[in-house]
């Protein structure tokens, strides 16, 4: 049944969210086919989800005597009811909206919007009376109160210590210590308590999780509508004083916006670059970014990888000084650190993120060089000097620096997994790459050339940076062998596997090869590597290449570095392409081709993010989080490269 509605809507899942890490997500034909699906996921400290309001029954009665179900549930056994019939158009963008239609006239009657507070954990949603008739709408909210990666049962409401308070048109549920609030803007509320029970999650029972689920609906909610009335729905996680001035705020957020709707069914070129600002600012917390949802809270490498995208939004200045203050005092070590989230304890395994961490540094002093103040620009550099003293002086590190070229090795007596190829499963990494990475390698060779051009001289001759500089220079030929680029050096010798990381090496800002090996570079990428959607993490000729990104936990984290499809190294393979292709049209058109299908789907609302990742063959499901920041900043970042071209195509 999946793959049916996937085929007669789209697989692609919509998604809005809150600068506090709250979001509301789920499919085109509104039934929730994940755990993570529901209209209420409120954000909390550390990154905790709590998944509040599941869902909502809801049935419209015509003055005909007419009944129709407008929700779609999914059970084991059966689908019910089958309100997706009624769905004749979705637009996902700016906010999730869905047009139903009367199966006998095939006349629309309802426009349901879905908004999220930016402030606020509190989700609104907003049923449109488009018809010119009245009608009747009966819902029952379906609640969860639990963890967003976990699932309940009728016994943990029966457990708990439960309090229920239902006014006309309000309603307070508390069950042990999480509270929701329920508000109408009309109607009245009833109580009415039932339970729907083996609620089914069909994803979740893919992915090898637990896919069951009781839902709990204590009331029922009765509603008319008039022709042209709007009735608002709305959830939260405290007490509202007014809704109406928080029905405003949300609603003169969305008008920053451009929409769609059934006279409307694309956006113009104008209108495609305010909703990919939209899309950036999705991810931004106070102090940070959410690498993707639904799952993922803050990392470092993707936050500084994605982090220059941020630049150009409104504030991108302060957004992104706030960022990397918060980063610097954490550091420690000289490392920032790889993962903040859920609860766990901050940890510092990875290289690669401080990195991207000091080169994102030197390039917002270069962007915002009109702007920074040198009391700024000096607590920034303060950290590149933590990492080059740390790096170059601390020997509890997990890596060391070869004194022999200057570039960092990774030891292979460690069990960890430094660089984004991080997998490990029960101990060990799934892609190993001890020895040195050649995108370790770049990235720590240009933050050295940064450092020269900004760092005073005594602290360049001190830790001889020059002479690194040089000796880094000369010996990265040995990861080329006049044809291949090698993944790695390791005990000396190169690891000729064909993976997307020298693409990154060869990305970065100054160059540390000739440019005939970077064509062939980029050669070998778009014959191996290049996808419509991505790049792929390992050549589908190797003997270790996994096509399909699918399964339990275990064979997707087989699957992860090994031949599945990154978007996000779209723009390091488009930074390529403009080291090469001089001829600015060439350019232009090759550029338009890695964006295009995200463009096509972004400009007809039918996607609301860009996805973290596809398959190795045939990559047209998106897998993965269904919204990715740096899989968004890379399409961002190569929109903003054809804009100052003028090459945008749309």
């Amino acid at each position: 049944m999946l793959n049916e509605l996937f085929r007669l809507f789209t697989p692609y899942e919509w998604i809005i969210n809150n600068r506090l890490g709250g979001y509301a997500g789920g499919t085109a034909f509104l039934a929730n086919s994940r755990k993570y699906h529901g209209l209420l996921i409120a954000g909390r400290k550390k990154g905790e989800r709590i998944h509040l309001v599941s869902s909502l029954e809801e049935k419209v009665t015509f003055l005909s005597g007419l009944t129709h179900f407008l929700d779609t549930n999914f059970y084991r056994d059966t689908t019910y009811p089958e309100g997706y019939k009624l769905i004749k158009e979705f637009f996902y963008l700016p906010y999730p909206s869905f047009y139903f239609a009367c199966p006998q006239s095939k006349d629309f009657f309802l426009k349901k919007s879905i908004k999220m507070h930016k402030e606020k954990n509190l989700a609104l949603i907003i049923y449109h009376n488009i018809s010119t008739d009245p009608f009747k709408l009966e819902i029952r909210p379906k609640f969860s109160f639990r963890n967003h990666h976990t699932v309940q049962f009728e016994r943990n409401w029966k457990e708990a210590d439960v309090e229920i308070n239902i006014f006309e048109k309000e309603a307070i549920i508390f069950k042990n210590e999480l509270g929701l609030f329920t508000y109408l803007s009309k109607g009245k509320i009833l109580k009415d308590p039932i339970f729907y029970y083996h609620v089914y999650y069909p994803l979740e029972e893919i992915r090898g999780y637990e896919a069951i689920e009781d839902l709990f609906s204590p009331f029922k909610i009765e509603v008319e509508l008039n022709p042209k009335e709007k009735f608002y729905l709305i959830f939260s996680d405290a007490p509202i004083k007014d809704i109406n001035k928080e029905i405003e705020f949300i609603e003169s957020y969305y008008k920053n916006y451009p929409e769609l709707d059934l006279n409307k069914k694309s956006f113009s070129q104008e209108d495609y670059f305010k909703i990919l600002d939209l899309l950036v600012e999705g991810f931004l917390l106070k102090d940070d970014i959410i690498a993707g949802f639904p799952w993922f809270y803050c990392w470092g490498r993707d936050t500084f990888i994605g982090l220059p995208a941020i630049f150009y939004l409104e504030k991108g200045f302060e957004k992104a000084y706030t960022i990397f203050i918060k980063y610097k005092n954490l550091m420690k070590n000289g490392l920032i650190p790889n993962v903040v989230s859920d609860f766990s304890e901050i940890n510092y395994n990875s290289i690669d993120g401080t990195l991207w961490f000091g080169l994102r540094i030197f390039q917002f002093i270069e962007f915002f060089k009109d702007k920074i103040s040198e009391r700024q620009k000096n607590e920034l550099l303060k950290a590149i000097r933590e990492i080059i003293t740390q790096f170059l002086t601390n020997s509890f590190l997990p890596f060391r620096i070869d004194p022999e070229d200057g570039f960092i090795e990774i030891p292979d007596n460690i069990n960890l997994a430094l660089t984004w190829m991080d997998v490990v499963i029960d101990g060990i990494p799934i892609t190993p790459r001890y020895g040195k990475p050649i995108e370790i390698s770049a990235l720590w060779y240009n933050l050295l050339k940064f450092s020269s051009k900004y760092l005073e001289e005594p602290f360049i001759k001190k830790y001889k940076i020059s002479s690194l500089i040089r000796k880094q220079k000369k010996s990265f030929a040995k990861y080329f062998n006049g044809e291949l680029w090698a993944d790695r050096i390791y005990k000396k010798e190169p690891i000729f596997e064909i993976r997307p990381n020298y693409i990154i090496a060869l990305s970065l800002p100054f160059n540390i090869c000739d440019k005939i090996p970077m064509i062939k570079g980029l050669e070998l990428a778009k014959k191996e590597l290049l996808t419509p959607y991505g790049l792929r993490s390992l050549s589908p000729r190797h003997p270790n290449f996994r096509k399909n990104y699918f399964g339990s936990q275990y064979l997707r984290d087989l699957a992860y570095h090994n031949g599945s499809t990154w978007v996000w190294l779209l723009y390091p393979y488009a930074e390529v392409l403009k080291k090469i292709y001089k001829n600015k049209k060439i350019l232009k058109e090759e550029l338009n081709k890695l964006v295009k299908p995200f463009r096509d789907m972004i400009i007809s609302g039918k996607i609301a993010s860009i996805p973290e990742l596809y398959d190795g063959e045939n990559p047209y499901y998106p897998k993965g989080t269904h919204a990715q920041f740096w899989s968004v900043a890379s399409l961002f970042l190569i929109e903003k490269e054809l804009q100052a071209l003028k090459g945008v195509i749309i």
